[in-house]
């Protein structure tokens, strides 16, 4: 995702913008990473690890067309819940919590 960014104030940074590039402490471990839509508890994180400017994109790009490719989707779940089976239903917390992270990356409404 390069495209131009902005570095603004934590202060004027609202949930729903877009970082522009990855952000990184002093000692140069990933906080967040680039492209991340930004939530109210991501930003009352960053006020406590002491981050003052964040890389936003503009806002003519804050809400970019991000073509999902549901392969790595899977790819990318098989991976976070690869101590659980899929087809285990006796682990239904892992399964359930599975599918709401795929339907949540997918983008897809949740069924209740």
């Amino acid at each position: 995702m390069n495209g131009a960014y902005q570095l603004t104030p934590l202060a004027a940074v609202a949930p729903g913008m877009v970082l522009g590039e990855v952000l990184r402490d002093e000692k140069g471990n990933v906080l967040l990473a680039q492209g991340v839509v930004l939530t109210e508890g991501m930003l009352a994180s960053l006020a406590r690890h002491g981050v003052e400017l964040l890389p936003i994109l503009g806002a003519a790009r804050a809400t970019p067309a991000i073509a999902i490719d549901p392969a790595r989707v899977q790819e990318r779940l098989d991976r976070l819940f690869r101590k659980h089976e899929r087809d285990n239903h006796g682990d239904w917390a892992a399964g359930l919590l599975r599918q709401y992270m795929e339907d949540y990356r997918l983008g897809r409404e949740v069924q209740r």
